[in-house]
């Protein structure tokens, strides 16, 4: 049986089921080229579709992470701003207005719209709740037959966090917290009064910053923003730090009083910014923690799920793992918002069929592959001169490159599910060298200096590096790097100690852990540093992606599956 999942808002994408198994899945941007692309996921469709090799007549059940026609909760709140302020009642009205009309009804139409563009199918259409998608997402490809699970974001309908329990195939709601009260709402909202761009994802940014600065304005936050009570709640005051506002660089008085003044997106970045993120990060980790310390009281579980788009926050997670009561700890690779066309599937799969749980996710490689000579073709079409390798030549010459200083774009296999580059669409280059992040960020990824770049290495040294038996493949955990080893990786440990690894086992990944084995043959070190295969657009898909990026940048070598360009 084939089940379809979608996500059509920001970040959409699809995911193919077939008997509970994932087929294929893959965001819409990365076709598009557009950053979370917005809309409906037509060639993300079309992409697994092709890859299974069926027709839309042969998907038997299709599933949308939202339900269009819960809006009382959002209008209620949207008339109780009139009493905060004109301005807010505005942003929140005009926003509602734009919701309903552009995206909301929109969803009414797409069976419709599957149906105009792929072919007829009699598949049966199904609304599922946002929320509840984010947590069948993490729990039901968990290792876990028993597990909390905390799924948090800006809002879905009306949900802004969510307390449940999974066990075997069954989801059971415990607790929501509901609008305006959000964490992923008020670093959203941080991140606009530091100067970058919601709308872009620019969260990242506040959390790569904050190791730079020092908790100045906790007491703020913690006192007058983000508050917790003995509820294992939290409220979020928006009359002093509101997201609507904030997406029009709005800032109430009391806000720019406490921090100073709303940072400009040209304005050099100063250390009251730094504070400014490290103090809204440490607030919302300890808020975090607070509520995980409500769930598992309330579960007496042993294992974790974690899921929605403050998942992210890699930083918190590193905390979770280690400072909470909970043994085991899981979070997809597409834990926003992307992920969800794969959650809404399986809780057809799962609650609607009632079909029992088989599935296991350890790995992401779920989207488009290309052959070799489909990767010779792009090259050739580019003018762009090659040779083409065994492995048993090409990766020990990788690896020398590497390790004499070559920043190498490097395409494989199929392409990652979510926003990490995990060793099949990654920027590659020397951990060692302590020039190579300003290198990678300033000259090749032409972004920020202060963010942070991430270790590959292999699965069996992770004790080594961190102190302590660590294993994910996802990449969605900072934890702390044992302070004599972090000057022989330095390229990859940020400012504060700590790196963002991803452990990379042989069975899962066999040329990208031989690749890494290659260069620890050389130097010693079994860690690649990886970073993902853009430069200011979404991840490379096709070869002729990386060809372009390879052709229009900074960067010294390009490897396409078994062929090898070099500048």
């Amino acid at each position: 049986m084939y089940i379809l999942g979608l996500t059509t808002l920001g970040d959409s994408a699809a995911t193919l089921l077939h008997d509970g198994e994932i087929v294929a899945a893959a965001e819409e941007e990365r076709f598009s080229r557009k950053k979370h692309h917005s809309g409906f996921p037509f060639q993300a469709v079309q992409f697994c579709l092709d890859y299974a090799g069926i027709k839309l007549s042969d998907v038997e059940h299709v599933s949308l992470y939202w339900k269009p026609w819960v809006l009382r909760h959002k209008a209620v709140q949207a008339l109780k701003s009139r009493f905060i302020s004109r301005e807010m009642y505005r942003a929140r009205v005009g926003r509602g207005v734009t919701q309903v009309r552009d995206n909301y009804l929109q969803m009414f139409r797409h069976a419709a719209r599957l149906r105009e563009h792929f072919g007829p199918s009699d598949f049966r259409f199904h609304y599922l709740e946002h929320h509840l998608s984010h947590a069948a997402s993490a729990f039901f490809v968990s290792p876990f037959e028993r597990s909390a699970i905390l799924t948090l974001d800006g809002t879905g309908e009306d949900t802004t966090t969510l307390f449940s329990a999974g066990e075997g195939n069954r989801i059971k709601p415990l607790k929501r917290i509901k609008l305006p009260h959000s964490l992923g709402q008020f670093y959203s909202a941080v991140t606009n009064f530091l100067g970058f761009d919601m709308f872009g994802g620019d969260e990242w940014k506040v959390m790569g910053l904050a190791a730079y600065g020092e908790p100045e304005f906790y007491d703020f936050f913690k006192s007058r923003v983000l508050s917790t009570n003995g509820n294992y709640d939290f409220k979020l005051n928006i009359r002093v730090l509101d997201h609507h506002l904030a997406k029009h660089y709005q800032f109430s008085d009391e806000a720019v009083k406490s921090l100073g003044p709303p940072r400009r997106a040209e304005e050099e970045l100063t250390d009251r910014h730094k504070n400014i993120a490290a103090s809204a990060q440490r607030v919302l980790e300890e808020t975090v923690l607070y509520l995980l310390r409500g769930l598992h009281e309330q579960t007496g579980a042993e294992n974790l799920c974690l899921a929605g788009g403050v998942a992210f926050n890699s930083v918190m997670n590193g905390r979770i793992m280690t400072e909470t009561p909970f043994k085991r700890f899981f979070v997809q690779p597409a834990a926003g918002d992307a992920g969800c066309s794969l959650g809404s599937a399986l809780l057809v799969h799962h609650h609607k069929l009632g079909r029992p749980r088989g599935f296991r996710m350890e790995h992401a490689y779920y989207g488009p592959s290309f052959t070799s000579e489909q990767c010779a073709d792009a090259l050739r079409a580019a003018g762009v001169k090659f040779e083409t390798l065994p492995d048993e030549e090409m990766l020990p010459r990788v690896a020398r490159m590497i390790a004499d200083g070559a920043i190498i774009g490097w395409f494989q296999g199929r392409m990652e599910f979510g926003p990490r580059a995990l060793g099949n669409r990654s920027f590659v280059a020397d951990p060692r060298r302590a020039d190579m992040r300003e290198l990678l960020n300033h000259k090749v990824k032409l972004r920020e200096w202060f963010r942070p770049l991430a270790p590959s290495m292999h699965a069996e040294h992770a004790e080594s590096l961190f102190g302590r038996p660590h294993y994910d493949p996802f990449m969605i955990t900072v934890l702390e790097v044992e302070e004599a080893r972090r000057a022989e990786i330095p390229a990859v440990v940020h400012v504060d100690g700590t790196a963002r690894p991803q452990t990379v086992r042989r069975d899962v990944n066999p040329r990208y852990w031989a690749l890494i084995n290659e260069f620890a043959k050389l130097t010693g070190v079994p860690v690649l540093l990886n970073t993902s295969f853009n430069i200011q657009e979404p991840i490379v898909c096709r070869p002729e992606d990386a060809v372009r990026t390879y052709l229009g940048a900074n960067f010294d070598a390009l490897v396409l599956e078994d062929h090898l360009v070099v500048r």
